[in-house]
Formats: structure tokens, C-alpha cells, sequence
């Protein structure tokens, strides 16, 4: 029997539940309103962080505290 499960509208992540899913898009990496470097138009790289891969900003930003501050000052959304 197929199993409901509620899709990320930013990202591949799955919940299973409408309450969990609403969490993971509020602080998902993709989600535009973070301004994290995934949804950025100056994010250059291929592959993953978690793998190792490697990212680097056009606007030679740094890219490894900007999310405790509320996201990146130098964003501009990739549309």
C-alpha cells in the first residue's frame, strides 16, 4: 500500500507528516527566504557539502557563518 508523504517545495526532503514538512521548509538550505548559498546566483560548485564537494561564492563572501546571521548579505536569488 503506497505511503502519503508530504514533498519539500524547495528541495527533494520528504515528512511524513504536514507539520514536519512545514519545519524543513522554513529552515531548508534551498528555500530562497534564507538566502543560503543553494538558491544563490553566486554559488559556483557542483555535487553536494556533504559529500566534500567544492563551492565557492563569485562574490568571494565567505560561505561558512552567514546563516547565524541571518542569511547571506550579498544573496541575489538564482530565478
Amino acid at each position: 500500500m503506497p505511503k502519503h508523504v508530504w514533498k519539500c517545495d524547495f528541495c527533494s526532503e520528504c515528512e511524513e507528516s504536514f507539520d514536519e514538512a512545514n519545519i524543513h521548509e522554513k529552515e531548508c538550505s534551498s528555500n530562497p527566504d534564507n538566502k543560503y548559498c543553494c538558491s544563490c546566483k553566486n554559488h559556483s560548485g557542483d555535487g553536494f557539502w556533504m559529500y566534500g564537494e567544492s563551492f565557492t561564492c563569485l562574490k568571494n563572501l565567505d560561505m561558512d557563518h552567514f546563516e547565524d546571521y541571518g542569511g547571506c548579505k550579498g544573496y541575489e536569488e538564482d530565478k
